[in-house]
């Protein structure tokens, strides 16, 4: 090929490329953050339907605010806490099914800074309380990926969110996690739903074992949690209050970062 013929064959992969670029870039999905609160705080309703998929029967709102468009999941379910509960998978102790932990999710989230729950707040519609959650754009969940025997494109950096999800779920006593809402962006990031069966008033880690590997950000933040930041951000949503959990947290997964020591950024 003409030296010339080259160069011109070069510049087109690379404007091919950096326009690819661009638009993954632009179709990213900001799911955090006091904008995006903002917006479901302050959006009209303009439309109302049932979601089928879920059994504390949910909502999808579709919300309108300044000329942007978007949806929202809100859930009102407010059961529990009791002793026990007799549930398909057997009995569980302590059981909660409340949209007030899914609120209490996003905000831990934030401030351990794992970035995988969509914005959540309360918020009042048809004069009852619920939580509204910030729909995200997903291309599968993950049930869809393993049914189609899809791999992540990068699997280091899918095999480190994995684990970061492993840990979370146990932070919060999460006993209501499946392949249906994991859910993944189309640049496959994992965004993480459904967490109306969390906080359970349990010092210890659900399942110790599950944590193979840390992610060093996470296990900072964690050790900077302590009972006051908790009860500021979490305590009017958690039945029983916090006193003993943050303890219990930094007990748990630094004895699992002990026995597990292989750890990332």
């Amino acid at each position: 090929m003409h030296r010339r013929g080259v160069l011109r064959w070069t510049m087109t992969v690379c404007l091919c490329f950096c326009a690819a670029m661009g638009a993954a870039q632009s179709t990213s999905q900001v799911i955090q953050g006091e904008e995006v609160e903002n917006f479901l705080a302050q959006a009209k309703i303009t439309r109302q339907q049932s979601i089928s998929v879920g059994v504390t029967l949910p909502r999808k709102l579709s919300l309108e605010l300044d000329g942007k468009m978007q949806f929202g999941a809100f859930k009102t379910i407010d059961e529990g806490p009791v002793p026990t509960k007799q549930l398909d998978g057997g009995v569980e102790l302590q059981f909660q099914d409340s949209w007030r932990t899914e609120v209490a999710a996003y905000e831990l989230d934030k401030l351990i800074g794992l970035g995988m729950v969509p914005a959540t707040i309360e918020r009042t519609v048809d004069g009852k309380r619920g939580s509204l959650q910030f729909w995200v754009t997903a291309q599968m969940d993950e049930g869809q990926r393993v049914k189609k025997k899809l791999s992540a494109p990068n699997p280091i950096t899918w095999n480190q969110q994995v684990a970061k999800m492993r840990l979370w779920d146990n932070l919060i006593y999460n006993t209501d996690r499946n392949l249906g809402n994991i859910l993944i962006t189309d640049s496959w990031q994992i965004r993480l739903i459904d967490h109306s069966r969390t906080f359970r008033p349990f010092e210890q880690l659900k399942d110790p074992k599950a944590p193979t590997t840390f992610s060093r950000s996470l296990l900072a933040k964690l050790e900077e949690l302590n009972e006051a930041m908790l009860k500021e951000h979490l305590g009017k949503y958690l039945r029983g209050g916090v006193a003993r959990q943050p303890a219990g947290w930094r007990a748990g997964v630094v004895s699992s970062a002990e026995t597990f020591l292989p750890v990332f950024h």
